[in-house]
């Protein structure tokens, strides 16, 4: 598993700012990271909707010096022992976070999904999957989350995560990247593999489903297979992944995003979004080319 070295935490200073920045320092002190705090300042059009960087709430976006002092604040937060710093910059949102990511060469942006679902303007999240290239863990509000991951107490009694995978080359680098989770913290893998059908009623096939039941088991490294389980389904793995996550109250789902590669079985942009949606725990997407 290779570390995680850099880790981008957008802001928009809205309730969700807090509980992102939580996460992010956990991870730094989890990997030993520098964390780059970013706030994008973005004048919304007339029609554009609810901003990603800047909650409805507010009468508009804050002064640059207002910006500045308020991510001066957020740094002073930060726990001794992080390397950090921040980032302010002005443009379109997506096209800033992949900007300060490409500049700071983060291996993993940590974002708070506000739920835009406007089918002509599609959410920030959506559009930093489709167009980075580091990992990308998806929170969503604290109401939504129903449940989420520690990652500051590997002591602490084991946890759930879900891997969808569809041994492909970029669902094998999340199974990967998932174990090297679990190698740090107490974590139980629960491995899915979901066969395509038509009616949620049917079932795999027998000899279909035991032969997927033991690739699954290949994948699994020797000194973690007490902490994996195995699931073979089938289903619509859009609605699936989402509806296995709340059924085995995981904690967090781990999942290939193949949104830049030809090869797209069943994890095609489609599926990412509705996973994205509809999912009550956080989402780590986990591209190829990203850290493993």
């Amino acid at each position: 598993m290779r570390e995680v070295q850099n880790i981008l935490c957008p802001v928009d200073f809205s309730d969700a700012t807090a509980r992102q920045l939580h996460f992010a320092a956990d991870l730094c002190l989890l990997f030993n990271a520098r964390l780059i705090l970013h706030h994008n300042l973005e004048a919304l059009g007339p029609g554009a909707g609810v901003g990603w960087m800047w909650a409805a709430s507010h009468q508009g976006p804050p002064s640059e010096a207002a910006a500045e002092e308020r991510l001066n604040a957020l740094l002073a937060e930060v726990p001794d022992g992080i390397v950090s710093e921040a980032r302010l910059t002005h443009g379109p949102t997506a096209s800033s976070v992949l900007i300060v990511n490409e500049l700071v060469n983060a291996d993993l942006i940590i974002l708070t999904n506000h739920g835009s679902q406007r089918e002509d303007h599609g959410s920030i999240t959506e559009q930093i999957l489709e167009r980075s290239r580091a990992a990308v863990l998806a929170l969503h509000e604290a109401s939504v989350d129903h449940a989420v991951p520690r990652f500051a107490s590997p002591g602490e009694a084991r946890q759930g995560i879900l891997v969808p995978a569809s041994f492909s080359e970029t669902s094998t680098a999340a199974v990967d990247f998932a174990f090297g989770l679990a190698r740090r913290l107490a974590l139980d893998i629960h491995l899915l593999h979901i066969e395509p059908s038509k009616s949620h009623a049917d079932e795999p096939a027998t000899a279909l489903a035991d032969e997927e039941r033991r690739r699954l088991r290949d994948l699994v490294p020797q000194e973690l297979a007490e902490r994996a389980r195995i699931h073979v389904i089938a289903g619509d793995p859009a609605l699936e992944i989402a509806a296995q996550a709340e059924r085995l109250d995981v904690s967090l789902i781990v999942m290939g995003e193949h949104t830049r590669t030809s090869l797209r079985r069943w994890f095609t942009h489609d599926t990412g979004r509705a996973v994205l949606h509809r999912a009550h725990c956080p989402v780590w997407y986990v591209p190829g080319e990203a850290p493993t």
